[in-house]
């Protein structure tokens, strides 16, 4: 076995690997401050293959229907409802989330916790 060949083939796929999570934060800029762990996390997938795999699927999905920018925009909204069966607020940063969670506790005495949108847009906020 040729060690430099082996060791060739490793640093690519480390390099394919980072440059899917590079490509999910430059697209998906809510996702931006999460670790590589958290962004699998967040599309509910165990593995970077998975991750590659959704990738894959929406490029598909976009190729066979030539959706157009506003399309594409309508398909990555969110449709969340509350308990009242408003549309929930979308926070488009973990960060954002998170302050809103410090500032209702301190404040208002509010205890709130933080989830990934199921249409993966961002976060929403629910109470404990």
């Amino acid at each position: 076995m040729n060690l430099k060949k082996s060791l060739k083939s490793i640093r690519k796929n480390i390099v394919y690997k980072h440059s899917i999570f590079t490509t999910i934060k430059h697209v998906y800029t809510h996702l931006d401050d999460l670790s590589n762990r958290e962004i699998l996390n967040y599309y509910g997938i165990e593995s970077v293959h998975e991750l590659e795999s959704h990738v894959e699927k929406i490029k598909d999905i976009l190729l066979k229907h030539e959706i157009n920018r506003s399309d594409i925009e309508l398909v990555d909204s969110c449709f969340c409802m509350d308990s009242s069966n408003e549309f929930k607020y979308l926070y488009s940063s973990k960060k954002d989330a998170q302050r809103q969670i410090l500032y209702s506790h301190k404040q208002k005495g509010i205890k709130l916790k933080l989830y990934s949108c199921p249409y993966h847009c961002g976060w929403h906020l629910s109470k404990v």
